[in-house]
C-alpha cells in the first residue's frame, strides 16, 4: 500500500485540486473506497478544507488499509475483533494513543460514509456511553449532554495531559539566544500571540497593521484573513499585538525585509507577500525554523519548540483575563485567540495555570516586549 498526493494537473469540474491523497495497492492499483471517501473529504466536505486536515484523513486510511493487505482482509467484510488487532498493533509500536484514537475515528468516519452511499451493509464499530466529569457551572447553560457522550468502544482510555510551556523568565533566555533578529521576531510573535508555527512561517505582510498613530498603551488587531494568510482549517479569526511587538514588526518589515525581498525578486524573478524571507531570500520552512529551536535548545539547556511557545501564551493569557473577566468569558477570549474549534481544547491551560507564580501575570506583556525591544537591532539605530 502506498500514499501519494495529487499535483496541480489534477481537477475536479474544472478547477484545480493539489495536494488530495490518494492510496495504491501493491500492484500500483489505485483502491477505489478510500480513495473515493478521501476525494470527498477535499473536494466536497465543507468542514475539512485545509490540506494537512487530508493528509490527516489519508495518513489515518492509509494505517488502516496497509493493514488490510498485509493480512489478506477486505476492507468491507473486516470485523470489530480485526480492527481492534489494528488498533493494538498500532499501540505496540509506540504510537500516541491519541493518535490511535484519532485513526480510528476517521476509520469510522470512512464505513459510515460508505454505508450511507451504499458501498457497505455494516459498519464494524460499537457505540458507548462515556460519562465525564465537568466543572458545576461552566456553559452548565449550554450544555444539554448531561456528562455524557457516545464513544467509539474501540478507542482507548486517554489522559489529560498539561500543555508543556515555559515560565516567562525561561521563555525570554531562550528567544534572546535565537539568531538572526528574523527568528527571533518569529518566536516572539508566537509567544505573544499564540500563533502556530505554520501560521508564522507563512504570514501574508498585507495582514500586518501599521501601528502609526496608535495608542501605545493598547493592544492592536490583526486580522488573520485565511484567504490571504494561511490559518489552520482555513478559519478567520483575530489576534492582538502589543504595541511594541506590532512596532518591531513593522520595522523589520520596512527595513530587514525590503532588503531580503529584493534579494528574493533577483531569485526567482517574483514578488512575494510572505513576511518571513531566509538571509538568501527564500521562503521560511517549517522544518528551518524547528531546526532553528532545536539549536538553540542544546545551546542554552532550555529546551523549547515553537509549539511550547504557544502553550505559553495560551497559559499566562489564560490568567491574564482570569483576573478581568469570568473564568467562562476568559477561555472564550483565549479560544478565539487562539483559534480552537472548542473550549474543551482551551481547558488544558486552566491546569498549567496552575503551575504558574500569579505574581508573575502582572504586566507579563510589559516583560516579553521589554525583552523584545532590547534585542532589536533596529530600535538601537
Amino acid at each position: 500500500m502506498k500514499l501519494f498526493f495529487t499535483d496541480g494537473q489534477f481537477a475536479v469540474a474544472g478547477y484545480s485540486r493539489p495536494d488530495v491523497p490518494f492510496l495504491c495497492d501493491a500492484e500500483m492499483e489505485l483502491v477505489d473506497a478510500p480513495n473515493r471517501y478521501l476525494r470527498y473529504i477535499a473536494t466536497v466536505k465543507g468542514r475539512t478544507r485545509a490540506a494537512n486536515t487530508w493528509r490527516t484523513y489519508g495518513a489515518a486510511l492509509y494505517e488502516f488499509f496497509a493493514f488490510l493487505e498485509a493480512n489478506g482482509l477486505a476492507w468491507d467484510r473486516v470485523d470489530q475483533s480485526q480492527i481492534a488487532a489494528w488498533r493494538d498493533t498500532m499501540l505496540e509500536r509506540g504510537c500516541a494513543r491519541s493518535t490511535v484514537n484519532q485513526r480510528l475515528r476517521t476509520v469510522d468516519a470512512f464505513y459510515n460514509w460508505a454505508k450511507s452511499n451504499g458501498m457497505t451493509h455494516s459498519i464494524p464499530f460499537d457505540r458507548t456511553d462515556v460519562w465525564v466529569a465537568k466543572p458545576r457551572g461552566f456553559l452548565a447553560h449550554v450544555d444539554a449532554s448531561g456528562d455524557r457522550f457516545e464513544a467509539n468502544s474501540l478507542t482507548v482510555q486517554t489522559h489529560k495531559v498539561t500543555p508543556q510551556f515555559l515560565h516567562l523568565d525561561r521563555a525570554i533566555r531562550f528567544l534572546d539566544a535565537l539568531t538572526p533578529y528574523r527568528m527571533r521576531l518569529m518566536g516572539y510573535l508566537a509567544l505573544l500571540t499564540g500563533m502556530r508555527r505554520e501560521e508564522v512561517v507563512s504570514m501574508d505582510c498585507r495582514v500586518l497593521p501599521n501601528p502609526a498613530g496608535r495608542d501605545s498603551n493598547k493592544q492592536i488587531p490583526m486580522h488573520l484573513d485565511p484567504s490571504i494568510t494561511p490559518t489552520k482549517g482555513e478559519k478567520d479569526r483575530t489576534v492582538m499585538l502589543p504595541y511594541d511587538l506590532a512596532v518591531a514588526l513593522y520595522q523589520y518589515f520596512t527595513f530587514e525585509r525590503s532588503r531580503l525581498l529584493a534579494k528574493h525578486r533577483a531569485k526567482f524573478g517574483i514578488e512575494t507577500t510572505l513576511l518571513f524571507l531566509s538571509q538568501t531570500g527564500d521562503p521560511l520552512s517549517v522544518n528551518g525554523l524547528n531546526n532553528a529551536f532545536r539549536r538553540v535548545s542544546q545551546k542554552t539547556g532550555i529546551w523549547c519548540t515553537p509549539h511550547m511557545l504557544r502553550h505559553t501564551f495560551g497559559t499566562y493569557e489564560l490568567m491574564r483575563m482570569s483576573r478581568q473577566k469570568t473564568q467562562t468569558q476568559a477561555l472564550l477570549w483565549v479560544r478565539d485567540r487562539m483559534g480552537h474549534n472548542s473550549i474543551t481544547t482551551t481547558e488544558i491551560y486552566v491546569h498549567a495555570a496552575d503551575l504558574v507564580e500569579h505574581d508573575d501575570v502582572d504586566g507579563y506583556h510589559l516583560d516579553i516586549c521589554r525583552a523584545l525591544a532590547h534585542g532589536n537591532p533596529t530600535s538601537k539605530t
